[in-house]
């Protein structure tokens, strides 16, 4: 009988010892929770970068902070240093608008033997002009063979810099890890209230996706994502949550992957409940949001990623702290939301307080270079 028990006993103890194990080795690139301790050191800002190249301030449209920088692969062509140029509008349109704006005036190709060809074609709507208003063609141009991410830096929408040495860092590590990286800015409120950030977004990737882009710097239209941190996590989600509803899309290059970091996705009044967050961050939404009162605000809800997934939303790896500014549970029910539209979310719950890219210790860095790596495959 005691024999019997020590058995039972050490069958249980081997289940529990494979259990552990399994869930130590998980990799960031299914549908899953995991909860995680974050180091103190920001790993991308421990590195130093030889041969990674930053192309800076690439205008993606008229205004001064529409612009963005460039971190290029060590392995990169040395032409694909050269910055697509963009015209000024016609009389009576606007700003610089979408990427059609943009004359595509690159002086370098970079481009190879056509790419890869597993993502973009299979959901191809077909038969628009090329991706965002570019100039004519295929409704699918293989001109690069390279992953790529849009990154977006945070600054509760209003404060922030893509060339700040954090963002910066996070652009080159991407860079190094083989993603041509391009690292954004956009117009802030109060000056600037929503849409005008995330059309700014909008933009830049519709530029991305522009053959000239492509060619430049060696980007596979059907290899491409979006990463953010805070409200650029947020701007992230909201880009990908509404991505069919995008030119590229029309033309069968999607958003494949997202990276969202502490990013809000709930900014109505249900952000400002006694869980929500404090009174200070409601001030600054409500400044984003162009809104004196979360009473009469129609953006709050168009300007929430909570609101908008649909079941042709890119799949998702979430990162946010346990005890951070923004709450938990904005997060949590973003992956449930997700979720019961059949996306599949990778969800890191950090034990700490560390907001936005401060969760990237090592280890975390790793777990967003293997989801993006699996998702731009």
């Amino acid at each position: 009988m005691k024999s019997g028990r020590r058995t039972l006993l050490a069958l249980v103890a081997a289940v529990a010892v494979a259990g552990a194990a399994a869930s130590c080795s998980l990799d960031a690139t299914g549908d899953r929770n995991t909860t995680v301790t974050a180091g103190p050191v920001i790993y991308p800002l421990s590195l130093e970068y030889h041969g990674i190249d930053v192309v800076p301030d690439v205008p993606y449209g008229q205004d001064p902070l529409q612009q963005l920088d460039v971190c290029l692969p060590a392995d990169s062509p040395p032409e694909s240093t050269a910055t697509p140029t963009v015209t000024p509008p016609a009389a009576g349109t606007d700003d610089g608008g979408a990427a059609g704006s943009d004359s595509g005036g690159s002086q370098g190709s970079g481009s190879q033997d056509g790419g890869s060809q597993d993502g973009g074609s299979d959901d191809a709507a077909g038969g628009s002009a090329d991706d965002a208003g570019a100039d004519g063609g295929s409704d699918r141009v293989d001109v690069g063979t390279r992953p790529a991410v849009l990154m977006i830096h945070g600054g509760s929408w209003s404060h922030g810099d893509k060339a700040t040495a954090a963002y910066r860092s996070v652009c080159q590590y991407l860079a190094s890890e083989g993603f041509v990286t391009f690292n954004v800015d956009y117009r802030l409120a109060p000056t600037d209230p929503f849409p005008a950030g995330y059309d700014d977004v909008r933009r830049a990737l519709d530029f991305v996706y522009r053959p000239t882009t492509l060619q430049t710097y060696d980007v596979d239209p059907g290899r491409i994502g979006v990463f953010g941190g805070s409200a650029g996590g947020n701007l992230a989600a909201l880009l990908a949550v509404e991505d069919h509803e995008s030119a590229a899309y029309a033309a069968g290059h999607r958003i494949r992957a997202v990276v969202d970091l502490s990013g809000p996705t709930d900014l109505t009044a249900r952000s400002t409940r006694a869980d929500g967050v404090s009174a200070s961050f409601q001030r600054k939404q409500l400044l984003y949001l162009g809104c004196s009162s979360y009473a009469s605000c129609p953006a709050a809800e168009r300007a929430s990623p909570e609101y908008q997934v649909t079941k042709a939303t890119a799949p998702f790896f979430i990162g946010h702290s346990t005890d951070e500014f923004i709450p938990l549970w904005e997060s949590q029910r973003f992956a449930s939301t997700l979720r019961s539209h059949g996306v599949p979310v990778t969800f890191v719950a950090v034990q700490g307080s560390a907001h936005s890219i401060a969760q990237l210790d090592e280890a975390m860095s790793r777990r967003v270079t293997t989801f993006l790596r699996a998702g731009l495959r």
